[in-house]
Order: C-alpha cells, then structure tokens, then sequence
C-alpha cells in the first residue's frame, strides 16, 4: 500500500513537471508572480464512508507552487450502517456498531495548472501530500473494546479554486486519501477512500 502511494506521488510530480515544461513564463512576469499568495481557510468533506472538517494553511512556493499543512478529521460509518428518520422526526441508526474517529495532519504540496494561460481567478491544480494519522474507535456494544491506532497517509487529489473577490475564494476537489492502519478500527485495518473537498479560503 505504501509503495503504491508512493508511486502516484511520483508520478503526480512528473506530470506536473511535463506540464510546465511546454509552457513559457509571460513577459510580465512581475504580474505572475504576484498570482502566488498565502492561503488559509476551512473544509468540509464527503467521502465514500463518512464526512469530515478540517483547516489548512499553504505559503507560496515559488510563482506556481504551494507548501502547507492540513488538519483534518474524519468520522466513519460502517458499512451496512442504514440510518433513517423516524415517524416522530427522529434520526434512527441501523447496523450502527462502531464510532471511528480519524485526525490526521498532512504535509501538503499545490501545483497550480496552465497559470500563465488562465484568468487569475480560476485556478485548476494538483496536489498530494502525506503525514501522520490517529484513529481511534468507540464502539457501542459493550463486549467490543475502545481501540486506539498511529499511522502514516497521504493523498493524491486535483481540482480548482475559483475567486469569489480579490481576497476570497472557494475550491472543490476530488482526491484519493490513503488511511492505512497495521490493525483493525472499528471493521477494517484500511480507511482509504475517495473524497470530494469543499474549501472556503482567503487570501493575503
């Protein structure tokens, strides 16, 4: 699993290499620069077996790139898990066993895409990064114990952040997450999944 993480990661940063490669830097290359600022903002997430909130912070790295951090946290249905609003109005679980909960702190890397061809206020981009991640599981049968587990992810992901002034802007991406863990959370040791990422950012 690693390996393979791995893998994508490279080949990510070798696509995005071949992509600048056969573009050239506009004259006004004092405007370009200035393109690259400092981003911060807040995040929410669908994923394939839950939903998350997370924050970010990125710098400029160079006039196309950006290098940050990510906090988020995940919680996880289970699988069979059906839940459903009752005659009364309220919300019912079925299959409803375990309670995971993920956090995890990623070193992130931005590259944006066709910079020098495109408006300034949509910017399509790739991104990946990787870092340490904390589960832990409380499930609601009593003969289950609590489970706590360490690990290391990362992520591989592309998608665009469009401007809604000149200091605000929104940004929707899809992405793969790799959550492996060396033994079992709640059902499975892997929590890998595809997202959809939602971000409100500023920037300054």
């Amino acid at each position: 699993m690693k390996s393979r993480f791995v893998l994508s990661f490279l080949l990510l940063f070798v696509f995005s290499q071949t992509i600048y490669a056969q573009k050239e830097i506009p004259s006004n290359e004092d405007d370009y620069l200035k393109q690259a600022k400092t981003e911060a903002g807040f995040v929410f997430t669908m994923a394939e077996t839950g939903s998350g909130f997370g924050a970010f912070f990125a710098l400029p790295f160079g006039s196309i790139f950006h290098a940050g951090v990510a906090l988020d946290g995940f919680f996880i249905r289970d699988s069979k898990q059906i839940e459903y609003v009752d005659y009364y109005g309220y919300m019912r679980s079925i299959n409803d066993i375990n309670d995971v909960y993920i956090f995890d702190i990623m070193i992130t890397l931005k590259r944006r895409l066709f910079a020098e061809d495109m408006h300034d206020s949509f910017r399509p981009f790739i991104t990946g990064g990787f870092g340490p991640v904390y589960g832990m599981n409380f499930p609601k049968v009593d003969r289950l114990p609590n489970q706590e587990e360490f690990s290391f992810g990362g992520f591989v992901g592309a998608g665009a952040d469009i401007s809604v002034d000149k200091k605000f802007f929104i940004s929707v991406r899809a992405q793969y997450r790799l959550l492996p863990f060396t033994k079992p959370l709640g059902e499975t040791s892997n929590h890998s999944m595809f997202e959809l990422r939602f971000e409100l950012g500023k920037r300054f």
